[in-house]
């Protein structure tokens, strides 16, 4: 599977910026926001990652239809607003399941070649259209599917037991800690977003950052998992604070002074 990054890296160079600079920079803005800020408006984020899911698993899954994909996006994201502690658990969940397989599936991942493009089957133009460039990573993205199925299939029954353990604790810490498991969620969604943005800004750059991330995972790892780390205290700490101020602000509206009580009771 490095093998197919590594040849997206060298294929990336040919493509329009508008497929990379602009994915990229939205990802890290949203990433920084959500990873330092996103407990305080988990409402609306949910919403969004419903109507995400929602659209994304109709348009695979279902049909292709626009309508049923919009009617899906709009269900989810209602469903993700209301019940807040459920798609906190189930956020939570999903995510530890990604990151848990990634963990122990790494190096499965690895053996996985998948089919590589290279760069003379572009035709002679220096740089690609926008729709010939979405192609592409269209066919990188199924490749990393592919990716995805061989190593879930060469997986150990012990290392499946591992990855279900922890996807059902972090699922029960969802369900019984909202604040807590809100604010892992977002920084861990957090995190992986601007990873990812800055992933594709360095590759539009030719950096080659894929050699750099395979030849040092575990330093990559301790640094994504110290900024979720980070991102969750800040967010509790941040999230306290604010719980804190409201109901001094309430009380003090409802409770009148002596001396307002009395001015009003001479006044009548």
């Amino acid at each position: 599977m490095v093998e197919v990054f590594k040849s997206f890296e060298q294929v990336a160079g040919r493509f329009n910026p508008l497929v990379l600079i602009v994915p990229a920079l939205v990802l890290v803005a949203l990433g920084l926001f959500v990873w330092l800020g996103g407990l305080g408006f988990r409402r609306v984020l949910f919403a969004l990652l419903g109507a995400a899911a929602g659209g994304i698993t109709a348009l695979l899954a279902v049909s292709e239809n626009g309508m049923v994909a919009g009617a899906s996006a709009l269900a989810a994201a209602l469903l993700a607003a209301l019940f807040q502690r459920a798609f906190t658990a189930l956020l939570l969940g999903l995510l530890s399941l990604a990151v848990s397989f990634v963990v122990l599936a790494y190096p499965y991942l690895q053996e996985h070649r998948g089919t590589l493009i290279a760069g003379e089957n572009l035709g002679q133009s220096p740089k690609l259209t926008v729709r010939d460039s979405l192609s592409v990573a269209h066919a990188y993205g199924l490749d990393l599917m592919d990716g995805v199925r061989h190593a879930a299939g060469r997986l150990t029954p012990g290392r499946w037991a591992i990855i279900a353990a922890v996807t059902a604790g972090m699922l029960t810490l969802g369900a019984l800690f909202q604040s807590l498991g809100g604010a892992l969620s977002c920084a861990t969604l957090g995190t992986t977003m601007i990873f990812a943005g800055l992933l594709l800004l360095v590759t539009f750059k030719g950096s080659a950052p894929v050699g750099r991330l395979a030849d040092r995972p575990t330093f990559y790892g301790l640094v994504f998992a110290g900024m979720a780390a980070f991102g969750t205290l800040e967010q509790l700490s941040l999230c306290r604070r604010a719980e804190q101020q409201k109901p001094k602000e309430k009380s003090g509206k409802s409770k009148p002074t002596k001396k307002e009580s009395k001015r009003s009771w001479r006044n009548r």
